[in-house]
């Protein structure tokens, strides 16, 4: 039997310059799994898994919202898995 996680996607608005510090700065995060570059409004897009959503949260809220250069945060949240 498989544990279940929370799982969340977050998606990030930054300044240009300040796209490879965050990066950098998210390979520190744990509950961070994966990132992508977009080339859009939202210039970073993150997969989050933890064993409960509020420590997702707290990353979010704590971690990565804190971050230099970050201007605007979308978060999209898997409820039924």
């Amino acid at each position: 039997m498989t544990e279940k996680t929370s799982l969340a996607f977050l998606l990030i608005d930054c300044e240009n310059d300040a796209i490879n510090n965050i990066i950098d700065e998210l390979n520190q995060i744990d509950t961070v799994k994966e990132y992508e570059k977009l080339d859009n409004p939202w210039k970073i897009i993150i997969k989050l898994e933890a064993d409960t959503l509020d420590k997702i949260r707290e990353a979010i809220a704590w971690k990565i919202r804190k971050m230099s250069g970050i201007k605007a945060t979308l978060t999209l949240v898997e409820y039924m898995r």
